[in-house]
């Protein structure tokens, strides 16, 4: 499974927030990104003093080996 993170930080105390996107497109570009947290900030969906650290598209690969239920 793929997802992307948005995190940001608040510079005052150092706590940080994530969005997590599901299965993100493949072909974004950090400038994309860049863009979409910095829209993301402005219209108030990351509290006021949040500004933006990193984003990332981490892939998890889940190896079952039982199931109870």
């Amino acid at each position: 499974m793929k997802r992307l993170f948005l995190d940001f930080v608040n510079q005052a105390d150092g706590k940080r927030r994530r969005i997590v996107v599901p299965n993100p497109k493949t072909n974004l570009t950090s400038q994309q990104l860049s863009q979409a947290m910095d829209m993301l900030i402005s219209l108030g969906a990351v509290p006021t003093g949040y500004v933006k650290d990193r984003a990332a598209i981490v892939q998890t690969n889940t190896n079952e080996f039982f199931n109870l239920l």
